[in-house]
């Protein structure tokens, strides 16, 4: 049903192409590396993001169009987009506050409609959500790579074992909610974590806890208070104070302080009048769609 026309990304786990079909547009392919395809753990986990993505048609989650078996190998085969992936706009520093807080808001509806699936993401961040532009300037955020879903309804996908082992640790250490880093059960509060790192990470162009390594990371997350936004951020700037509470309440250290509720973390936009509206974007060129580069890793601020 499609013809490959090229490579566009290439990672440890996998790689994505250009394809075509007769009765579309262009999509993304991505498969499993050949020699990845005979691991079960691997090939199950592949798998339950294709069930995931397959199952959440939103306008903030990634489309997938189709997915399945060819010669042995697992593929999935994804709406092919133009723009940028979050982390790589935030790069260089804060975006501008208006912009943030409408792509944030779409990033947390997509994650509120996975939720009401029974789904939750568990590596949510910046370099899992990809904006795109219409050709009026307005962006568009989805999320993406939901390679380590859980399903939490076995009602709804049937029952199928853990892939993630209580007491094993998986995911990206900046994001990780404290309870996470402990390989404690994570639920939806767990990703509500998460949404509260790309908050601060979007409005100051930094994370939260900028520590050198796993290990002090995790001890950041379960002990360190979470600065205010006006503390990091240079130039004389400052957000509303709406934007602090917020972020504390995503970022409680104990789960039982945050909301199940990602699609209520932000206040409507009249609530913070500070921010004004979103101007027309004016971000790092286009590109492809490539979700298997790997997390940058970046250096704490120098003193």
């Amino acid at each position: 049903r499609y013809r490959i026309l090229e490579l566009i990304g290439e990672g440890a786990m996998g790689a994505v192409y250009r394809a075509e079909r007769p009765d579309g547009p262009p999509v993304a392919i991505k498969v499993l590396h050949e020699e990845l395809g005979d691991q079960p753990d691997l090939r199950e986990r592949f798998e339950r993001e294709a069930r995931a993505l397959f199952a959440l048609e939103h306008p903030h989650v990634l489309a997938v169009h189709d997915f399945g078996i060819v010669n042995g190998m697992p593929y999935l085969a994804m709406e092919l987009l133009n723009g940028s992936p979050l982390d790589a706009m935030v790069e260089d520093g804060p975006l501008a506050p208006a912009v943030a807080f409408d792509l944030c808001r779409q990033v947390l509806q997509g994650l509120a409609f996975a939720h009401s699936k029974s789904v939750l993401h568990r590596d949510l961040k910046t370099e899992n959500v990809f904006v795109s532009t219409a050709a009026d300037g307005r962006m568009t955020a989805k999320l993406l790579d939901f390679g380590l879903v859980k399903f939490v309804d076995d009602d709804r996908w049937g029952e199928s074992k853990n892939l993630t082992v209580q007491g094993s640790v998986m995911g990206t250490p900046a994001y990780m909610a404290p309870e996470q880093c402990a390989g404690a059960p994570v639920d939806t509060r767990g990703d509500v974590y998460s949404a509260g790192v790309i908050l601060f990470e979007v409005f100051t162009g930094l994370w939260p806890f900028m520590e050198e390594d796993r290990i002090s990371m995790f001890q950041a997350h379960f002990a360190k208070p979470v600065p205010s936004v006006n503390d990091v951020l240079e130039g004389g700037v400052r957000l509303p104070a709406e934007l602090d509470a917020v972020i504390a309440t995503a970022m409680a250290k104990k789960a039982t302080a945050r909301s199940h509720h990602p699609g209520k973390l932000l206040p409507p936009p009249e609530a913070i009048p500070a921010l004004g509206p979103a101007p027309p974007p004016a971000h790092a060129p286009a590109r492809e769609h490539v979700q298997l580069t790997p997390a940058r890793a970046r250096p704490p601020p120098q003193p």
